[in-house]
This record gives C-alpha cells, structure tokens and sequence, in this order.
C-alpha cells in the first residue's frame, strides 16, 4: 500500500523521474525513496559511493540516508562487502501491499452487485494513521457529483468508511487515532471522543455505520466491516449518496450493505485459507 502512494506522491520514479526533477533540491522522504528504489534485481547491493552518483547526492548525505534506512530495517549492510541491500522492513511492507492488491481485485464484483442493487456510489477502504483511504470505487449511475477518488484521504474519524474500522480496534488505537485535531466538518460532525466511542460500540453491536453528513454535507453513507482470517477488521465496505434519497431508503440499503462486507471477508478467508493448504 506504502508503495502504490509514493508512486502517486511522486510521480514517475527512477532515472527519467530524477531527471525530470534535477531542477530542485528534493526532500530527505524523496531521496530516501529513489535510494530504495535504486535496489534492483540487477543491483541488490549498493555502496555509499554507488548510491551517492545515483541519488546525485554526497557522500555524506548518502551516508546519512543509508544508516537511517538501516536503523529502521528497511536495508541492512553486508560486513564483508560493506554494501547494503534490501531489509525485512521491505518484505512486511511487500506483503502487506499484495495482500491489499488481492482484496482490490476480490472487491471489485462484490462492489459491482453492491452498486447495481442500491443505485449508490460503493467503496472499500482502509485505514492508514489517522486517515481512511479509498482502494476502490465504483461511481453511481446517478453520476452524483462525489470527491472522491482511488487514493483519496479523508479524516477517520467523521467518516462512515473510517468509523467503521476504527470500532474495532483496540482501546489504545481508538485513543491515537482520536488524538488528531478533530475538526467539525458540518454541523453534524462528532468532535467529542466519548461520543464517538459511544458510537463505535453501537456500530459492534449492529455491525454497520451510518453517517448521516458527518463529514460533507448533504451525503449521507453506510458502511459494513470487512474481516480477515484472524477475524479481524481490516477494511469496510460502503455506499455514498445524496441524504435526500438514501436516508428514506436506508432500511433496504443496510442489509445489502452487511451483505456486501460478509461476502468480501468470506472471499478473503477462503483465499488464504487455501494458499495455506498449498503451503
């Protein structure tokens, strides 16, 4: 997942992307990712003299980034070589992100169903730090004038897509995740944390979200949890629409909703279920 942002932070990457950015002096976060994106099958082992030509940077600096990488796990140095490659930070980070590109593509006929019955705009997300983030969507027929896009970060905590997954954590993630500058996006937004916890524990209890215009004005969502082999959520589904046609029809939408995280969740199990049976 890590990744797939980057590449939409930055832009192109490699040799024409360093090019096409020569002009500029880049930031510390910018040289650290050409510096791991130099690694490659052809060269999985870089020097600081080596790295210092790529990145068009010091010695020094390149000495610096190496070591801070390397605190972090993200490469390790070879004694006898003196050389760095690729650490185990990398591989976690790898797994996470093919795990999250198989839920993407097990969601989409799910989320196709969930659009065509309900008529709304349907999503999944996941959550990152204090933000949840759209993996996919599928536009209403209605052509309803939504702002929101793949890759797209909005707060957690005014969120249906975002409430939904944060319910389930644990007390101590809650308790970071509301620590963030709760701002009042509407008049219906929930700033207060006791409040909203109170809400996380009806969203348990019901195991759906609705955000009647929390977040924008006059859109109105509902959301369902979606769970991984450990039974834990790590992803929701939902659907957006204007308050105006949803909230009268909400009764019908809800089970279709819940419908649509069971079956996602239920996809994800079978399909780990059975990589581990390979194994």
């Amino acid at each position: 997942m890590i990744f797939f942002y980057m590449e939409r932070i930055l832009g192109e990457t490699g040799p024409s992307g360093r090019e096409k950015m020569s002009h500029r002096t880049n930031t510390s976060l910018e040289n650290a990712l050409y510096a791991l994106k130099s690694f490659s099958g052809n060269n999985p082992e870089l020097g600081v003299s080596e790295l210092s030509k790529k990145l068009d940077i010091g010695v020094s600096t390149a000495h610096r980034l190496l070591a801070s990488l390397a605190d972090e796990n993200f490469i390790v140095k070879n004694r006898e070589t003196q050389k760095y490659s690729l650490g185990l930070s990398i591989l976690e980070l790898t797994n996470t992100v093919t795990e999250q590109i198989h839920i993407i593509r097990e969601s989409i006929p799910i989320l196709q169903r969930l659009r065509d019955e309900t008529g709304e705009s349907a999503h999944l997300s996941i959550i990152e730090d204090t933000n949840v983030i759209y993996l996919q969507r599928l536009e209403s027929p209605y052509n309803t004038p939504l702002e929101t896009f793949l890759g797209k970060r909005n707060p957690v905590y005014c969120t249906g897509a975002g409430q939904t997954i944060l319910a389930y954590q644990s007390e101590s993630e809650m308790d970071r995740v509301l620590a963030c500058d709760m701002k009042a996006h509407t008049s219906y937004t929930i700033t207060d944390t006791d409040r909203l916890k109170a809400k996380f524990a009806q969203i348990r209890k019901s195991g759906f979200t609705i955000s009647d215009q929390e977040y924008e004005k006059d859109f109105f969502s509902i959301s369902s949890p979606v769970y991984n082999k450990e039974n834990s959520v790590i992803a929701s589904m939902s659907i957006v629409g204007p308050v105006q046609r949803m909230k009268p029809a909400k009764d019908s939408l809800i089970d279709k909703v819940i419908t649509a995280g069971r079956d996602l969740s239920k996809v994800i199990k079978q399909r780990l279920a059975s990589v581990n049976r390979k194994g």
